[in-house]
């Protein structure tokens, strides 16, 4: 009898030995033996009961193409290929809920790479299937509305990565939504960030960064009601002089801070985190020729939005600008002019 006929019958020993303190226990409770554990003779149940026990006598020499212990719907060998008609089901045993670990020191995944990973745990496809079916590497699910089918984690690294060479590296199949926490604070956000980064501050407004490493604010023109239904903004007229107490005309050399940020009625109105508002600039009533000079709240501009000259009634110009502190400025050169601003949309 050579070596490894020797291991192997010691293992059928063991087991055995196993099999027969199982018997007298099943006895003892008053079950059926036959009920307690089914006899193996073949390799691949060697170790279904007595794993532990076989590698304290034997070492791992001996058992190292031998299955591990029996999980759920199936043997699990180390090393080879599994494969199983029911699914095998690993769940914790203790305190710790952490369902499976694996951990190889010195393995690290190369950016950019093609072919097979060199990370401790893989999940392969069976390969290329039908057109409309989806050949899973890694398929995680989860029940709930707390439920996460794939939970990556990292301190500073990345949590989950999906890559593909031409096609699609993530994709939110049927339901398309996407959810994004926000930053702890507004605006600006105070890191640098990598290239083409994007996150969302506290008030949900996206930056994202360019090659450079640059933040940039996307914004949105908005022609909508600020309420989210889908409602057309409705533009109104936010300043007339020829309506303010006197109804005097705006002064040559003046300038006049207009508040723009929260005006309007109901949910067409400018929200407070607008960044800049469209609409029309007229002049009208004036008493020689000039021009107006529409800016943000506090910025000093030395051109012209609008200009008006003698024999005409009123003129317009449309406008892009933005906000400052939510509010505009109109400065008056020339001669004294009634101002009239309306807004048609408002860019966030």
């Amino acid at each position: 009898m050579d070596r490894t006929q020797e291991l192997e019958e010691r293992v059928r020993n063991l087991s055995q030995t196993i099999d027969e303190m199982r018997n007298r226990m099943a006895r003892l409770e008053g079950r059926d033996p036959g009920s307690a554990v089914k006899k193996q003779s073949d390799r691949r149940g060697f170790l279904r009961l007595g794993a532990g026990a076989v590698l304290g006598a034997l070492g791992w020499a001996a058992v190292r193409a031998v299955p591990a212990s029996a999980a759920t719907g199936g043997n699990m060998v180390l090393g080879n290929p599994n494969s199983a008609d029911a699914a095998t089901t690993l769940i914790t045993t203790g305190a710790d809920p952490q369902v499976l670990g694996v951990e190889a020191a010195g393995t690290t995944w190369v950016e950019g790479t093609t072919g097979t990973f060199t990370a401790p745990l893989q999940g392969l496809g069976t390969g290329q299937g039908a057109s409309t079916t989806l050949v899973d590497g890694v398929d995680g699910w989860a029940g709930g509305t707390k439920g996460a089918g794939v939970y990556g984690l990292s301190d500073t690294g990345y949590g989950v990565i999906g890559e593909s060479n031409q096609g699609i590296g993530l994709y939110a199949r049927t339901s398309g939504r996407i959810r994004q926490d926000g930053l702890l604070a507004a605006g600006l956000p105070g890191y640098t960030p990598n290239p083409f980064e994007q996150v969302r501050d506290l008030n949900g407004v996206l930056w994202i960064s360019d090659v450079s490493g640059a933040w940039r604010r996307v914004n949105t023109v908005r022609v909508d009601a600020a309420d989210g239904s889908g409602v057309p903004f409705a533009p109104f007229r936010v300043f007339d002089t020829r309506l303010l107490a006197g109804g005097a005309r705006k002064a040559a050399g003046t300038t006049t801070v207009i508040p723009i940020a929260n005006q309007g009625a109901g949910a067409s109105n400018i929200p407070l985190d607008a960044v800049a508002v469209m609409g029309n600039l007229t002049a009208t009533g004036y008493t020689g020729g000039g021009f107006l000079a529409l800016s943000p709240a506090g910025v000093a501009v030395g051109t012209s939005s609008v200009n008006f000259i003698t024999g005409q009634t009123a003129i317009a110009n449309s406008f892009i600008v933005g906000l400052s502190g939510g509010s505009v400025q109109v400065k008056v050169a020339g001669h004294a002019t009634h101002i009239v601003i309306d807004i048609t949309a408002y860019i966030q």
